[in-house]
């Protein structure tokens, strides 16, 4: 099993459900993040925090407190992090349904510096046509990222930015910031040289990248809060009324899927091996 699969299986049916009620208020335009604790070897979410439409700040050490007493998980527990990245101006951008590089980068020195597995989540909304209803509607999907180790970002490193040398990024060098090219226009780059999103696609090779639809197969999916969630001032008409009215007073009633029967949407893996 891939290293993607292997974490996210790990998730139980409550922190599944729990990540889609987080990113189900896409049309608040607001970050969440939770921790994530092993308890008996599954994982389970902390209590989540919210920010604004790009950026998101917590206390370690309160969030730690608040999750001990909240839920009686202990720091020695606490593993990874996931977060949540909502639409922004009621748009859907693809780089947001990537790590940031701001997400990414202490993630990769710390793995890299320390030869260690480092994991990350990220939930995200996506666009797309419901194959029942044929009608648009958004889908929670959830990115997982794994540094295995030392060699291996070493390796998607050289696919991906074969100029650059993973040893001399730091948290600093690797932060993309907004730079002005020759015809005026802006993008985003950083003092290391690193696409990101290329090196994220490149570690899906080695078996470390995975996407995961969270409202389910697409052929006979169950109806989740979020398949209905849209911006009405930005995309009037895009779902029935009644569908959405269904979809709410039958939330409750569902059974929470697991993560062993959640579609996988992309594990580029089983192109590679």
């Amino acid at each position: 099993m891939s290293l993607w699969k292997s974490e996210w299986s790990k998730f139980t049916p409550k922190a599944i459900q729990r990540m889609k009620t987080h990113s189900d208020k896409t049309h608040d335009e607001r970050e969440w993040m939770c921790y994530v604790y092993d308890v008996n070897g599954n994982y389970e979410l902390g209590e989540v925090s919210y920010g604004g439409e790009s950026r998101i700040e917590v206390s370690p050490a309160k969030k730690s407190a608040q999750d001990r007493l909240m839920n009686g998980y202990k720091e020695s527990q606490r593993k990874w992090t996931i977060h949540g990245h909502p639409l922004k101006d009621g748009k859907i951008y693809t780089g947001r349904q990537y790590f940031s590089s701001t997400d990414i980068c202490r993630e990769f020195v710390k793995s890299y510096q320390n030869d260690e597995m480092v994991v990350q989540f990220l939930v995200y909304p996506h666009k797309q046509i419901d194959t029942n209803t044929g009608q648009e509607v958004f889908h929670n999907r959830c990115r997982v990222l794994v540094f295995p180790n030392r060699e291996t970002l070493v390796k998607a490193m050289r696919i991906s930015n074969p100029s650059v040398d993973p040893s001399k990024i730091t948290p600093e060098t690797g932060q993309n910031q907004q730079v002005k090219q020759q015809d005026g226009s802006m993008t985003l780059a950083n003092q290391a040289g690193v696409d990101w999103f290329a090196f994220q696609e490149a570690l899906g090779q080695f078996g470390c990248m995975g996407i995961i639809d969270l409202e389910g197969p697409k052929s006979g999916s169950r109806v989740f809060n979020s398949e209905n969630r849209i911006r009405m001032g930005n995309f009037a008409g895009i779902a029935a009324i009644g569908v959405i009215l269904y979809g709410l007073t039958k939330l409750r009633k569902i059974n929470i899927q697991s993560a062993e029967t959640i579609q996988i949407v992309d594990d580029l893996a089983s192109f590679y091996h």
